[in-house]
């Protein structure tokens, strides 16, 4: 009965921990896509400081999203998000808005898909 019992609480503390993780994971990727959308709307609109101190919002959201992801998600992820940060980057000094905005969609799709990906589900597990 005692075996059964720590079985019962481990597999409680493993449900816990993941569902925990997973709401974290889903509300820092809600924050890093709001401000992407802010960050489309400000480089429509043409205004460079507010296109830099967004910029410096979402590095600073990444970095302390990246911190904990890199534990549970596949770097692959991950390093396709720096990629296109780093691109938007360079596309937007050089004044490129059309090919920012292309990034900027491939960053929204990039953090969109981590959560789904990590959700327990079928058809993530075959």
């Amino acid at each position: 009965m005692k075996v059964f019992t720590g079985v019962i609480i481990f597999f409680l503390f493993f449900f816990i921990f993941g569902w925990y993780t997973e709401m974290i994971i889903a509300k820092q990727a809600e924050a890093i896509l709001t401000e992407l959308e802010r960050l489309a709307t400000q480089v429509k609109s043409a205004d460079p400081a507010a296109i830099a101190a967004q910029l410096t919002v979402i590095n600073q959201l990444w970095v302390k999203a990246r911190n904990f992801w890199v534990l549970l998600i596949d770097h692959h992820d991950l390093d396709d998000f720096e990629v296109a940060l780093a691109r938007t980057k360079s596309f937007l000094d050089n004044n490129a808005p059309v090919l920012a905005l292309s990034e900027i969609a491939t960053l929204k799709q990039i953090i969109y898909r981590i959560p789904d990906q990590l959700r327990l589900n079928l058809e993530n597990i075959f």
